[in-house]
Order: C-alpha cells, then structure tokens, then sequence
C-alpha cells in the first residue's frame, strides 16, 4: 500500500471513529461521572448526572467536601452532553458555614450561591441573615445581581412598578377591576376588557402569555383574550350565547375548561387559535380530568357540586412534609409553615431551604421563579434573592387573582 492510499485509509477510519463518537454523544440521554475539584483548603468530590428528559437537558451536581457538607445543584443547560461541567468552585466559610459557588465551563451559565451549617442546606437569601456574604458576592462579581433595586420606579395611579426589579423577559399583568395593566421593560400598557368595574377577578384566567375573561352582560356573546407578551386583544364570539351563570372548571394543555350551569355546556376554549369546542352536553355526557386522565361525570357533579379539574401534585416518593405544593419542569417547591423550599425531581433527598415569611399569599412558581403577595407587596425569588416588583395597598384587601408573571 503507497503512501497515498494509506493516507486515505487514515483519514476515512478517523471520520470514521469521529463520526460514531458524535453519534453516540448526540443519541446518549444520561451520563454519570465522578471527579475532584481543589478549592482553598477544600478538596471537593462532584458526581455528575447527566438526564435528558424531553427537550430539557438536566444535569444534577452533588459536591461533598472533606468535611462531609453536602450540596445539590441542578443545571439545565446543554452543554452539548459534555461531562466534567464543573471547572472551579468558589468558596467562603463563616462561623459554621461553608458557602459554594461553581463555575461552569460556559461562563454564561450562572449558577447559585448555596450555604451549608452542617445541618441543613440553605440559600444566599437565607445565609445572608445568618452571617454576611457580601464579600463574597462582590469578589465574584454578582453584587449587583442581589440588590433589590428600587430605585427609579415607575408609577401609575396607585400602583408603584420597580421596574429595575423586571427582567426584560418578565411580563407583569396586574388585575385593574375593568382594565388590565401589563408592564415590561419599564414601560406600563392599559387593556380595557368591561365597561364596568369587576372587583372580584372570579372568571378571569392566565395561561401561558394570554389572560381570557368573559364580556358578560345578560349573555356571554364574547371571550376577551389579551396576548401579554405582544400587547395584542381579540374577541372570540360564540355562535350560541353562553348565558352569565358560569363557572371555570380548570385548565389543561393550555385550554381552559369552562361549564355554563344555566344552559347546562362543557367548552374548551383554546386562546392559541381563540377557538371552542363544546366537550359536554346533556345528550352527550360531561367529562372531568382526574390524576392524569379523562373520566365521565354527572351532570349533577357539575351543577350541585361545582366539581374542578384535579391537577394535585401526588409523588409518593417525597418524604418531606409541607402545607402547600407547587411543581415545575425539574422541581417541586414546598410550603411549610413559613419556610419554602425546593426539592429536585431527579434528586428527592435533599432540601433547599430558599426563604422564609410570614403571612404571604397567592403563591405562584413559573419557569423555577417564585411570586408571592405579602401586605401591599408582590414580591420574587430566584437564586439572586427576593426582590421587590410592585406595590398596591389594594392589595391588602383583594388579592385573589389580581396579579400574573409571565416569562419568556
């Protein structure tokens, strides 16, 4: 064989090889490896768990020390399937606690400031009352990122919006009795959906970036549908009037579910394509969603007892207590007492303990962001801490359904 053709050979055996390793990487949908990293006086072992589950890529860090303090962090980043994600960790240590920041081999993927005593796992926004961590955030340049920045705030009538607080993918819908306002970097938009005042927000709903209500008068000829995001209203008009008597069953796969108990019809109302369907009839039967399937239901479950859809997140394999639940892609969040936490999917054992308040409300958790009322405040936590977004002394009085978050 001459020079050439071996030449040849090598090269087709190397795309070859090159080929199948790519082949293999993109098709792999889990990995695990374990690997040390040296940090200041610590030695940290990091096992890594890679898991594709839908489009999201998950990887679970755990990262023990040598004196045995335990962290959980999970990143949901792709980083084309690589392992070893981790290249550094930043590290503080105060009185008992040991504090750790990862670096990430995609600098732009930002991770969080996690706190470890030795009994419990906590966040910065919970260590920082503990001891004081502003050296630390400011040697890795995230300082500004935990300032709950109220400056500068733009207010309409009675409403205060600290908009430095916003992030531009935040759109922030807040329930006006008649109008809907809806802020996004910095700027505040009316939406007018009655002529009349409506104080109790009782058939209004938010999906996704829509808020739908209905143009009630004797009959309800018209759903109103706000697109938050793009600023844009529309009507959808029925074709057979439903009458004022109505009640919202739930929401499923972005449709709303609603029941008329005057002429005594199911509809879908989808605010995608704003569409309807009628689903149940007397002559045709009614149906519920109930743990994650369609089942048949009387017409009386529906007229005496106002049944609603049940969307209750059941997972046997927690075993940690709480009062409240709420669910996300990767995490639940738990509500016990005044303490909220977080808890992982793909890691059920540990607990995060992210904040802690009393006499909050209207909790509500999207895209792994969590907003509450307290008083005349609607606050947000993420992994940079609570942050201000509004203030409205109404909401003292009335704060069931008044406020929506929606995020890009």
């Amino acid at each position: 064989m001459n020079i050439k053709k071996l030449l040849e050979f090598a090269l087709i055996l190397m795309i070859f090889v090159f080929g199948y390793q790519f082949i293999v990487i993109y098709l792999e949908d889990s990995h695990e490896v374990s690997y040390e990293i040296a940090s200041g006086d610590h030695e940290f072992q990091i096992d890594e768990n890679y898991i594709k589950k839908d489009k999201f890529d998950n990887y679970v860090i755990q990262i023990t020390d040598d004196s045995g303090h335990h962290f959980v962090y999970q990143i949901n980043n792709t980083f084309n399937k690589q392992k070893r994600i981790i290249k550094d960790i930043k590290t503080y240590e105060k009185d008992n606690y040991l504090c750790l920041y990862p670096i990430t081999i995609d600098a732009h993927n930002e991770t969080e400031i996690l706190c470890n005593d030795g009994k419990e796992l906590v966040s910065y926004q919970v260590a920082k009352n503990k001891i004081d961590l502003r050296s630390f955030v400011k040697s890795i340049n995230l300082d500004d990122r935990f300032m709950d920045a109220k400056n500068n705030p733009l207010k309409t009538g009675n409403i205060t919006i600290y908009s430095n607080n916003l992030y531009d993918d935040e759109y922030l819908g807040l329930y006006r009795y008649k109008y809907m306002t809806i802020y996004n970097r910095g700027q505040a938009n009316d939406f007018s959906f009655s002529t009349k005042d409506i104080y109790k927000n009782e058939l209004g709903v938010y999906i996704n970036n829509y808020f739908l209500v209905p143009v009630v008068s004797n009959t309800t000829n018209e759903y109103y549908i706000l697109d938050m995001k793009r600023g844009e209203p529309k009507y959808m008009s029925f074709s057979d009037p439903l009458s004022k008597n109505l009640y919202n069953i739930g929401v499923i796969d972005g449709k709303l579910y609603v029941f008329d108990l005057d002429k005594k019809i199911e509809y879908a109302i989808n605010p995608n394509n704003a569409s309807y369907e009628i689903i149940g009839s007397v002559s045709n039967g009614f149906v519920a969603y109930e743990n994650g399937e369609w089942v048949t239901k009387s017409i009386t479950e529906f007229t005496k007892n106002k049944i609603k859809f049940n969307q209750n997140v059941v997972d046997e394999e927690l075993s940690f207590d709480y009062d409240e639940i709420y669910e996300s892609n990767a995490s639940y969040y738990l509500v016990d007492g005044n303490r909220v936490y977080r808890v992982y999917k793909n890691y059920k054992d540990v607990r995060v303990l992210l904040f802690e308040t009393d006499k909050f409300n209207n909790m509500m958790v999207y895209n792994d962001r969590i907003y509450y009322l307290k008083d005349d405040n609607l606050y947000r936590y993420d992994q940079y801490g609570i942050k201000t977004l509004a203030n409205n002394n109404e909401f003292k009085y009335n704060n069931v359904n008044v406020y929506y978050v929606y995020n890009d």
